[in-house]
């Protein structure tokens, strides 16, 4: 397996230098394209799954909503601590509570509207939640109405009756989810809804480009600093960094070895060059609903004990990431310097005992994605656990993420990486570790770990506020991951941001990441 595992690699390192070069060789024979003037150019290599901001997930989906959505309530566009404090964008205020903790109501601030010229009232939110509750959409903010009973529009007012307190709730409605829609957004996905933040899709041309306008009647408090943001798909990874270092591009997400390159001729400007720390936590989801993982926590263990974190943080390149065995990142509310696991060099002899007996046939399928560096990973991860008496075999799929959301999909492990949907602990123990939130499809819940227990002790934490509460949701991440063990984290990930020098001003913002709609060229 490991020879086979190293032929593969090679052909795929192959693979990637030839499509370096392909890329070099296009690049330098075609036309260079000075960008326009009044634009601010991205470049991506693959174009979005969905331009619907009821199915954004990936953090390119979340920065395109960022600059086109405007909702109950948003983050500034400000970086650090600001950008993390909750503010009323459409709402003219926070909500109105009630005692009880279960009952919202928000005004709707007169003058907003849609890209096409229809007013934003509080009917274009509850439409938002009908479509994230819709069989037919399948979108992944179902679980975050869970608490939810009823809401009623009338006029600018919106009303939302819960079932049991939501200390997060307010955090949840300033996911992209739930964007202001027209009422007549229909229960099936659409690329092409008008938008009321300050940019709209003006043209969309699938796997090729995208071109966003500004909003005619946008007047709210984030003034666009350009007329156009240009989306670009279909670019070689090589690609990507020509075109940064040149300016005929001003923003792409890089390789972890063009980062590196960019980063020594750079040195030192921060102005262009930035790497910030992020809550995103890469693991190996252990499927808990297969033979080989069910019932079985020693196993699971095991492998928390025996993967090489350090090999596997390499893989993302110079300052991509740092070890850790946690389920919450550093700085995340409830998070507590706890280690488990090791983080430094894997302890063999404690995961082969406790490997010992429960190997049930020592074969494993592993899914990754078809990625040159998913695909590193996956062998980092197989040569590891072969030292421990499991065989892995690498399944590789482009849409990874999506076959593992799927109930039913054959695979025991699952390279994830995934960022908490807001700075809540229950936005990420929640869809890491409730049985509740698993589904036919569109699972976040990768392990499909269900524990009555765990669950009870999720409902708990929800009723309580503050530090007890960020504390207890702390104590439970920590007490899975030493009994159950569902998921192996393995590291937690930077951001690493490059723009081209043509861009004079940029802002990070920590939820979402890029403001696209603040940049200036």
């Amino acid at each position: 397996m490991l020879r086979t595992s190293i032929e593969l690699a090679a052909v795929g390192v192959l693979v990637i230098v030839v499509l370096t070069l392909l890329g070099v060789v296009l690049y330098e024979g075609g036309k260079r394209q000075a960008p326009p003037k009044d634009a601010l150019v991205v470049t991506q290599t693959q174009d979005f799954a969905s331009l619907d901001p009821a199915l954004a997930q990936t953090q390119e989906a979340w920065e395109l909503e960022y600059a086109t959505c405007a909702k109950l309530l948003n983050y500034p566009a400000t970086g650090g601590y600001r950008g993390t404090r909750l503010e009323p964008e459409v709402a003219s205020s926070l909500p109105h509570i009630s005692r009880d903790r279960r009952t919202y109501t928000f005004d709707v601030s007169p003058g907003w509207r849609f890209s096409n010229g229809e007013t934003v009232t509080a009917r274009s939110f509850t439409r938002a939640f009908e479509r994230a509750r819709s069989a037919d959409l399948v979108s992944p903010a179902g679980p975050y109405l869970r608490e939810v009973v009823s809401w009623k529009a009338r006029g600018r007012t919106l009303t939302i009756r819960l079932r049991v307190p939501a200390p997060d709730f307010t955090q949840r409605l300033a996911l992209p989810y739930f964007c202001a829609v027209p009422a007549w957004a229909p229960n099936t996905q659409s690329d092409t809804l008008p938008s009321a933040g300050p940019f709209a899709i003006g043209r969309y041309r699938p796997g090729r480009s995208l071109v966003l306008r500004r909003n005619p009647y946008y007047h709210g408090p984030r003034r666009p600093k350009v007329q156009r943001i240009i989306y670009r798909f279909g670019a070689f990874a090589s690609q990507i960094r020509l075109r940064l270092e040149h300016g005929e591009a001003d923003y792409g997400v890089v390789t972890p070895s063009a980062f590196a390159a960019l980063a020594q001729r750079f040195n030192g400007d921060r102005r262009h060059l930035l790497v910030v720390q992020q809550p995103i936590v890469a693991y190996l989801a252990l499927n808990t609903e297969r033979p080989l993982f069910k019932n079985n926590p020693w196993l699971r263990r095991a492998i928390n004990y025996g993967i090489n974190r350090p090999a596997l943080v390499r893989l993302f390149g110079p300052r991509g990431a740092v070890p850790s065995d946690e389920y919450l990142p550093p700085g995340f509310p409830g998070y507590e310097a706890r280690h488990i696991y090791p983080v430094g060099a894997p302890d063999l002899a404690k995961a082969r005992a406790l490997a010992q007996g429960h190997l049930r046939g020592a074969h494993a399928a592993f899914l990754a994605c078809g990625t040159q560096d998913c695909a590193e990973r996956a062998i980092v991860v197989a040569d590891a656990l072969k030292k421990i008496g499991l065989h892995v075999r690498i399944d590789t799929s482009p849409g990874q993420l999506t076959l593992a959301g799927v109930r039913g999909t054959a695979f025991d492990i699952a390279d994830v990486i995934t960022r908490p949907d807001y700075g809540d602990p229950y936005g990420l123990v929640d869809k890491l570790l409730d049985g509740r939130v698993i589904r036919a499809v569109g699972n976040s819940n990768i392990s499909y770990y269900a524990s009555p227990q765990v669950n009870r002790a999720i409902d708990a934490a929800q009723q309580l506020a503050g530090v007890a509460r960020d504390r207890a949701y702390g104590r439970l991440g920590i007490q899975v991951a030493r009994t159950d063990a569902p998921l192996a984290a393995y590291a937690v990930l930077n951001a690493r941001v490059f723009v081209s020098t043509r861009v004079g001003c940029i802002t990070y913002q920590p939820v979402y990441g890029l403001d696209l709609a603040g940049a200036c060229v």
